[in-house]
């Protein structure tokens, strides 16, 4: 089971948008094996935002790009353990699952990552000099070894461990020397006054049920007593010290967003074996060095465009495995052979119906209004010269699907909630549909907006003059252009920065950089292809 994300172009309009959407319920009908997400990789504009809220739908979600993050590859631990539980526990788990790290917690708060390697480098630590000394607590002694308190001395101290398995005498010289110790051992009365009366701060009593014949009434340390055996009293004392005690350094928080080749660098570059993941304040999981080994790729559907240009950020990255698409075709590269359907249609929306007849499958109506609304919109109410036949027709059906019968009417309404384009800003109105192309070495930029009238073009054309250079500017581009479509009257205004190549346009000049086209609707079909004449002439 994959997930896979189908997305139009930067700057999303109602095809781009629309495509994605009636894509998805199509592929999600017939693949059962994966997951098709629609998604969008540009901010809506004001336009767009109002459209969909006429359809009474959300627009699919935004997704900035499709580079691989430490979400994909972390892991999510079973389980958590508690900093104050005893070592013995850690074992016992690890012993059951296996796991590359725990997480650590003290009640809800996480404290860190305790990896294997902590564990490991704990219990092989180098014991030649002296013995070692371990934080021991009274309640975690008992959480190890089965058994009962006689006297309970200190809750918390920290000591050694000395078994009472020598002879008398060379006992009495090991707790004369190593007075701080636990001592462990069998029911051996002078041995267990000795240690008492040496101040040692716990004895525990090995393979035995009682020690009433002796007194401890001076004795301030712990008497514990246990059935078990000195030697397995002695390996499970060494585990009775709480989680928290061998915590090793813990290195950066991760975020889920975090870019997978960024993690990689920073755990490779580290001594760490481990570094934990979270969504916002919140723990969810944690990566190691394995989880590095190898790097996915997200798999995409592009819709509506077929440029690496004008495609989501980190494309180069991902696995695309169809295209669906209206434009000319200057496709990225692909590593296996992928399914194409690229044709001279008015919208990709049209396309997209098409597929749903080739596999017998009607639409829901939303799903049609959604479609009709790409349609529509690209089209221009089906008046682009863009326009075909099956355009045509493929609105009609979606139409009779949807319940919305009367097309023009419902394309009026769709494009009138577009804003007064006097009242957006110039900039972000501009880049709201604004492509780029290369022709001859040239790098051109144009942009399409929709009004409703031409009218008010004079209180707001030296703004959009001057953000249209702006543009030029920013994004290093030879020539860039906007045209400001009057659709229900079927004509534009074109908006040019200065440069030679205007003069061979064949349309009349209203004013300085302000070109009347008349019958003009189609950036692709009507626009471009006088830029690139006018570029060869």
């Amino acid at each position: 089971m994959h997930d896979v994300y189908i997305t139009g172009h930067r700057n999303p309009d109602l095809d781009s948008i629309c495509s994605a959407y009636g894509y998805a319920a199509l592929k999600n009908a017939i693949d059962k094996e994966n997951t098709y997400h629609a998604v969008r990789c540009g901010h809506l504009s004001e336009a767009v935002k109002k459209q969909f809220a006429l359809l009474g739908i959300d627009p699919p979600r935004y997704m900035k790009d499709v580079k691989p993050k430490v979400g994909d590859v972390m892991l999510t631990p079973q389980e958590k353990v508690d900093a104050a539980s005893p070592i013995y526990d850690l074992v016992q788990s690890y012993n059951e699952s296996h796991p590359s790290a725990f997480p650590v917690f003290s009640g809800d708060k996480f404290l860190g990552l305790l990896s294997v390697d902590d564990i490991t480098s704990w219990f092989l630590r180098d014991n030649k000099e002296k013995l070692p000394v371990y934080d021991f607590s009274a309640e975690n002694i008992s959480k190890v070894i089965p058994g009962f308190f006689i006297k309970r001395g200190k809750e918390h101290f920290r000591s050694s461990i000395l078994a009472g398995a020598a002879a008398y005498e060379d006992f009495c010289r090991f707790v004369g020397e190593n007075c701080n110790s636990v001592v462990a051992l069998g029911y051996r009365k002078r041995y267990i006054e000795h240690a008492a009366s040496m101040g040692v701060p716990a004895i525990i009593i090995t393979t035995s049920t009682k020690a009433e014949d002796i007194d401890f009434s001076a004795y301030d340390g712990t008497v514990y007593v246990t059935e078990l055996g000195t030697a397995e009293v002695e390996r499970r004392l060494r585990m009775s010290p709480s989680i928290s005690t061998i915590m090793g350094k813990q290195g950066r928080r991760l975020q889920t967003t975090d870019l997978f080749d960024d993690a990689k660098e920073e755990l490779s570059s580290s001594n760490l074996r481990g570094l934990a993941v979270f969504e916002g304040e919140k723990f969810v999981g944690y990566v190691t060095r394995r989880c590095f080994l190898h790097k996915p790729s997200y798999k995409v559907i592009l819709v509506d465009h077929n440029e690496v240009g004008q495609s989501i950020q980190g494309i180069e990255e991902a696995s695309v495995v169809e295209i669906i698409d209206h434009h000319r075709l200057d496709a990225l590269k692909t590593s296996l052979p992928i399914f194409i359907d690229a044709e001279p249609l008015g919208s990709t929306c049209t396309i997209v119906y098409q597929q749903f007849l080739r596999h017998n499958i009607v639409p829901d109506e939303l799903t049609a209004k959604v479609l009709l609304t790409g349609v529509i919109s690209d089209t221009l109410i089906l008046r682009s010269p863009t326009t075909t036949a099956i355009d045509k027709a493929t609105a009609g059906a979606l139409a009779a699907i949807s319940g919305e019968f009367d097309i023009h009417s419902f394309g009026e309404r769709l494009f009138s909630v577009t804003d007064s384009l006097a009242s957006m800003d110039p900039v972000k109105a501009i880049r709201s549909d604004f492509k780029e192309y290369r022709e001859g070495g040239v790098r051109i930029g144009i942009g399409q907006c929709e009004a409703t009238t031409l009218k008010d073009f004079p209180s707001y054309g030296d703004a959009y003059l001057k953000a249209l250079k702006d543009i030029k500017d920013q994004d290093g581009l030879d020539w860039a252009m906007l045209m400001i479509t009057d659709v229900l009257r079927e004509k534009s205004l074109l908006l040019t920065t200065e440069t030679r190549h205007t003069k061979k346009l064949p349309w009349s000049e209203m004013e300085k950089d302000v070109f009347d086209l008349p019958g003009v609707l189609s950036r692709k079909k009507q626009l471009l292809p006088e830029v690139v004449h006018a570029l060869d002439a």
